[in-house]
């Protein structure tokens, strides 16, 4: 068996890594080097794709977006997840190159902040093992190809549904518009009274790299005025993730999210896709309505390395940080 060698990728393989990307069942549009390079322009850092090796064949790998601060190289997370890459193989070949990257990152001497694995990145010993922290967190994980309206979508959201057919909402694909689905989000947010966590040029920036690989589902008033919106990211014919969910307090009293939601379930089933992760079910409230629609609640995992130091500095910034948002708004 050839000894796996991990390398950073260089920009003119890039390609090579998104085309092997493509054909891992479980990869996702957030490894991708576009991604990863839209990451980096719409919030700053430089891009580090580290690959592993098995002689000339690629069998892992991750993109990573790291901020020098001083001596520090920290690695920011992206939108939404940012995981490790592993191809298929035995669960021992596995964990010999997830062993191989945390080994390099921790040569690199690099402080990782919660690098956030897709669903299928359960098997994580190896992080455990070589003193990695370990964060969970949940997800909804609604599959596609026996999921039905009637049998799968609770009663009070059918009501929903009802109730937007009869004020003349219509839900549909459109092409992706960054201004629609920021003000919608950042109208959800605010109820919610939480940042949106992305301005509008940085969500332009985003949106406009994700192209093709991405879908927007649009809910709109008899009127054509925008109500709910939903930007879904799309990997091959396999997996969909729902990265930004957005609605009016108009479009909440007219049943406009249900009927997005429906519409949003009814597109990726026609287009084939396994299942849609909703990318969320952590926050009270929010899950539940997500489970509604017939998905299952699934434990999604972090891995995270910083030193002792750093970690305790960590509460203190983020409380700076809430006081400079305080002092903006006043």
């Amino acid at each position: 068996m050839t000894d796996l060698v991990v390398r950073e990728l260089k920009q003119a393989e890039w390609d090579g890594w998104d085309q092997w990307l493509a054909f891992q069942p479980w990869g996702s549009p957030f490894s991708a080097s576009w991604w990863l390079d839209a990451n980096c322009r719409a919030f700053g850092g430089h891009p580090l794709l580290l690959g592993v090796l098995d002689g000339e064949q690629l069998v892992g790998g991750v993109s990573l977006r790291i901020m020098d601060t001083g001596p520090l190289h920290v690695v920011r997370p992206s939108m939404l997840y940012n995981p490790i890459v592993i191809g298929a193989g035995s669960a021992q070949r596995r964990q010999q190159i997830l062993a191989a990257l945390l080994e390099d990152m921790a040569r690199r001497k690099l402080v990782v902040r919660l690098l956030n694995c897709t669903t299928d990145m359960v098997d994580l010993r190896e992080a455990v093992w070589h003193h990695w922290d370990l964060t969970a967190a949940w997800t909804v994980l609604q599959s596609l190809k026996t999921w039905t309206l009637g049998k799968d979508v609770a009663p009070a959201e059918l009501r929903q549904l009802r109730k937007a057919q009869r004020a003349g909402v219509t839900a549909g694909v459109e092409p992706p518009d960054a201004d629609i689905l920021y003000d919608l989000v950042h109208a959800s947010m605010s109820r919610r009274q939480q940042p949106v966590g992305v301005t509008r040029e940085q969500l332009h920036t985003l949106v406009e790299a994700a192209g093709t690989h991405c879908i927007q589902i649009v809910a709109r008033d008899v009127d054509g005025v925008p109500l709910s919106a939903t930007l879904i990211m799309v990997h091959g014919t396999c997996a969909a993730y729902c990265l930004w969910i957005g609605t009016s307090a108009i479009g909440l009293t007219k049943g406009a999210t249900v009927a997005m939601y429906i519409s949003t379930l009814e597109e990726l089933q026609t287009r084939g896709y396994g299942y849609l992760d909703w990318c969320g079910g952590s926050l009270p409230g929010l899950s539940d309505f997500k489970l509604k629609f017939g998905g299952i609640l699934t434990t999604r995992l972090a891995v995270s390395r910083e030193p002792q130091w750093l970690k305790g500095t960590y509460p203190v910034y983020v409380r700076l940080l809430q006081l400079r948002h305080i002092v903006k708004k006043n």
